[in-house]
């Protein structure tokens, strides 16, 4: 009974060598607050060929997140470093250290959050969704492509008006629209 006082409590992942799954993290930038240790800004990507890859930042102190300069403009990785080392140079969070994973109900939420952020206004064209918009969330969501795909396929099924899909126009594969507002009567 004694033993069951000293359990062994879970290693706890270091900021510096910690990666998301879904996502190679290329850079790490530190900053330091006084005599303590400040956050941890990643720079990272979710594809693996890095030539042709978009990258995103993310503080591990603060909420800070960019996935894009602008709304249509992806980042390369210079100009993601560029913005992880600019903000790790301001930043004055504590490192907050790696956020717990949500679980699978939590992150599904996250990916139809996203996806309604997407959702088009003042249109009535339907926004085509790419795994690049999920960029900014993958250090939060902590899941790789198919968790993605997979919910958006329920996300079809069960919500027809909100999202759809067709096949892809090479033939292979499957395309995600988010639809527009409904038109206000």
């Amino acid at each position: 009974m004694a033993l069951s006082l000293f359990t062994r409590r879970p290693a706890v992942q270091d900021p510096a060598t910690w990666t998301p799954p879904g996502t190679i993290v290329v850079q790490r930038y530190r900053n330091i607050v006084g005599p303590a240790e400040g956050a941890v800004v990643l720079v990272y990507t979710a594809d693996s060929n890095r030539r042709s890859a978009y990258f995103a930042t993310a503080c591990l102190g603060c909420t800070y997140r960019a996935a894009s300069s602008d709304r249509l403009s992806r980042l390369t990785e210079k100009t993601a470093a560029d913005l992880a080392n600019a903000h790790a140079a301001g930043c004055r969070a504590m490192n907050c250290g790696v956020p717990a994973a949500p679980d699978d109900t939590e992150a599904a939420q996250m990916v139809r959050s996203r996806l309604r952020g997407l959702r088009p206004h003042r249109t009535t064209s339907p926004h085509y969704v790419h795994l690049t918009d999920f960029h900014a969330d993958r250090v939060d969501l902590q899941r790789d492509d198919n968790f993605i795909k997979q919910t958006m396929v329920q996300l079809t099924q069960s919500e027809p008006h909100f999202l759809t899909s067709q096949p892809n126009s090479s033939g292979t594969g499957t395309q995600f629209l988010v639809q527009p507002h409904p038109a206000r009567t």
